[in-house]
């Protein structure tokens, strides 16, 4: 990568960094930090508000780092591949917000304003990273969902979440809010596990070339464990107590997003093979 563009790079996080700030400042009223919370050591040390600054600063280069890696197997061109990302995360990160209304009581608002102050950013990240101009790289044929593929995506992304999450709710092994929120509980995990299968159709996951596994685990632990990672090392690296509840919820999650996107690869995989197959055979025929 030449010197230049890694400046730009750079640049763009940082300036994405600057309107995370900003926007955080915008929307002060509406945050959710309660009044007599534990900081952890660095917050205490440091401050909540540098805290947060190193955060995002961690969180940005975390989802560009995810983004220049993958670039050429997202589909379309240009500014397409990171209208897609910036859509897919923007999502993961507002609906991962969204969590603290059945966990914490926070009202639905202020959750909302303050994923958005996450969400846009990190959508403009994305976008801006497109513009770049990079070196064509020769990669494996990203095929787009038609819509019966997309409805199955999202339905077994969906339904492992919601299964897992659960079991691990039941278990007592992460914190969750089934005793006093039932409701909120139930809907939060439903649409988080929504959001994911979105996210995993609008990466164009879907592609010929790879074993399933390798496919499976680079969209669970690379495009989104990495970017799940940084987002909830949040808590822990502001608040006190977290850290064990935190570490258990990565393993968790992205270990059922890494099942999901096998189950939904497998039929996807047969679907682009028959095609393959059916287009060989047609140019066969044109040909002799």
């Amino acid at each position: 990568m030449k010197i230049g563009r890694k400046i730009k790079i750079v640049a763009i996080i940082l300036a994405c960094v600057l309107l995370d700030i900003i926007l955080h400042i915008v929307t002060t009223s509406y945050s959710t930090i309660p009044e007599d919370v534990n900081f952890s050591l660095v917050a205490s040390i440091l401050g909540t508000e540098i805290t947060a600054s190193l955060w995002a600063l961690f969180a940005f280069s975390g989802v560009a780092f995810v983004y220049l890696n993958i670039r050429n197997e997202i589909p379309g061109e240009g500014v397409k591949k990171g209208l897609r990302y910036g859509t897919a995360i923007a999502l993961l990160w507002l609906f991962a917000m969204l969590e603290g209304v059945s966990l914490f009581g926070n009202p639905i608002i202020n959750e909302f304003v303050v994923g958005l102050s996450d969400a846009i950013p990190v959508f403009v990240l994305s976008v801006l990273l497109s513009l770049l101009q990079t070196e064509k790289v020769e990669s494996n044929h990203s095929v787009i969902f038609i819509l019966k593929q997309k409805i199955k995506a999202v339905s077994i992304f969906t339904g492992i979440f919601l299964a897992g999450r659960y079991i691990a709710y039941f278990s007592g092994v992460i914190q969750s809010g089934t005793q006093t929120r039932p409701l909120g509980t139930f809907m939060w995990t439903l649409l988080m596990g929504i959001s994911i299968g979105i996210a995993f159709v609008l990466l164009g996951s879907n592609r010929s070339g790879q074993s399933l596994k390798h496919r499976a685990v680079k969209f669970g632990f690379l495009i989104f464990g990495l970017n799940w990672v940084v987002f909830l090392v949040f808590m822990p690296l502001v608040f006190s107590g977290y850290i064990t509840d935190v570490y258990l919820r990565t393993i968790i999650d992205t270990t059922l997003v890494t099942i999901s996107s096998y189950l939904t690869i497998i039929p996807g995989g047969k679907f682009i093979r028959k095609t393959e197959s059916k287009e060989n055979i047609e140019l066969f025929k044109e040909v002799f």
